[in-house]
C-alpha cells in the first residue's frame, strides 16, 4: 500500500527543501543588495565632523576651537 508517496511524509520533506531554497535565495539577494548600495560610490557622511560644522556654523565654537577639534577627528580615522 504505497499509493500515497512511499512513508507518506514525501510533501513535508519536499516543501522543507522548496523553504529553504527559497530562503537561501532571499539571503543571496540580501547580500546583494547591500553590497550593491555599499559600492554606490557615494562617501558615507562622518556624523562626528558634521556636527562638528553645524556647531561652529551656529557659534557655539571659535575658529581655532573649530580647526583644533576638526582636525583631531580627521586625524583619528588614521590611527
Amino acid at each position: 500500500m504505497m499509493d500515497w508517496g512511499g512513508m507518506g511524509f514525501g510533501w513535508f520533506f519536499g516543501l522543507l527543501n522548496m523553504l529553504l531554497v527559497l530562503a537561501l535565495l532571499g539571503l543571496l539577494l540580501y547580500l546583494g543588495l547591500r553590497a550593491w548600495e555599499r559600492g554606490s560610490g557615494e562617501p558615507k557622511k562622518d556624523t562626528a565632523l558634521e556636527a562638528l560644522r553645524l556647531r561652529y556654523a551656529r557659534g557655539e565654537l571659535d575658529e581655532e576651537t573649530y580647526k583644533g577639534l576638526r582636525k583631531e577627528l580627521e586625524k583619528g580615522g588614521e590611527a
